[in-house]
């Protein structure tokens, strides 16, 4: 096998061991704000992870080159930095009318990586997801869910 095939062959793993992660059953995603400002917008995933360990956060992974994808973490929290390359992944984050938990996204998400329903654990620990979009990056950072009303 060829570098390059084994590169791809790794990031696609890591792609389908992220998805199985963010979609385990139990968490939950939510919108935060957009944010654009004069000139401090983010323009790219090195970017923002060069911000965010100036900040204390430590990278675990970074996946692309140039990086289109990044995973660091401070404490309890994780944070996940990209650049949508599916552009039907792209237009749901752009539109706010788009539930981030519906079932169609979700789906979606599951069918590019061949993940199905029925490989997903329950999340030992509930998280809630809030995407951010930042210029032309997004940023998911996790916080532990609130207990399900009842």
């Amino acid at each position: 096998m060829s570098d390059k095939a084994k590169k791809t062959n790794d990031v696609t793993a890591a792609i389908k061991e992220l998805r199985r992660h963010l979609l385990e059953k139990g968490h939950r995603f939510e919108r935060g704000p957009a944010y654009e400002s004069q000139g401090k917008a983010l323009s790219s995933v090195s970017q923002a992870v060069r911000m965010y360990e100036g900040m204390g956060y430590t990278k675990f992974m970074q996946v692309g080159d140039p990086p289109v994808y990044a995973m660091l973490g401070r404490g309890h929290q994780e944070m996940h930095i990209f650049q949508p390359q599916d552009p039907q992944v792209r237009e749901w984050l752009e539109d706010d009318q788009v539930a981030l938990n519906d079932p169609t996204v979700r789906a979606y998400l599951m069918q590019g990586t061949g993940l199905s329903e029925g490989e997903l654990p329950v999340a030992s620990k509930p998280q809630r997801f809030r995407i951010t979009e930042v210029g032309d990056v997004y940023i998911i950072t996790s916080e532990d869910a609130p207990p399900e009303r009842r």
